[in-house]
């Protein structure tokens, strides 16, 4: 009985070990991302950066901005930078920022911005709806 359970939580143990690897993320192009965006219905206005200096010192290699045609209050920045680190910044320093919540909310935006990161992409809005299409593409 003691070889019985010691082979059981000898295999729990292995299986926990590994379910807390973490899986690379998958590459995602811009055009894959604007693709998805117009798609859903969304107005999607790009700003590439792959040939613009000025851009590259900020560490973004393309950003875009998409508007929801039926409500123009709800909009999302998508901003792809050269290295997963610049993107995780870049979320850790935007995201529960409050006073970011209040220079926001001076202009009238008086929502709390969602931020989350993905590789190296880094996307916020306000509307966490927006954010579906992107994380469909994650799967």
């Amino acid at each position: 009985m003691k070889k019985t359970l010691s082979i059981i939580l000898l295999l729990s143990l292995c299986f926990s070990f590994s379910a807390c690897v973490k899986s690379e993320p998958k590459e995602i192009s811009c055009e894959e991302i604007i693709a998805a965006y117009k798609d859903a219905g969304y107005t999607v206005l790009y700003h590439g950066h792959e040939n613009d200096e000025s851009y590259h010192d900020l560490g973004m290699y393309c950003c875009f901005e998409i508007r929801d045609p039926d409500n123009e209050d709800n909009y999302m920045y998508v901003n792809r930078y050269f290295n997963e680190e610049d993107a995780e910044a870049t979320c850790k320093e935007r995201q529960f920022n409050p006073i970011l919540w209040l220079f926001f909310g001076i202009f009238g935006e008086w929502r709390w911005l969602h931020v989350k990161c993905y590789g190296d992409i880094e996307y916020e809005t306000f509307d966490y709806r927006m954010m579906k299409p992107l994380e469909e593409l994650t799967k």
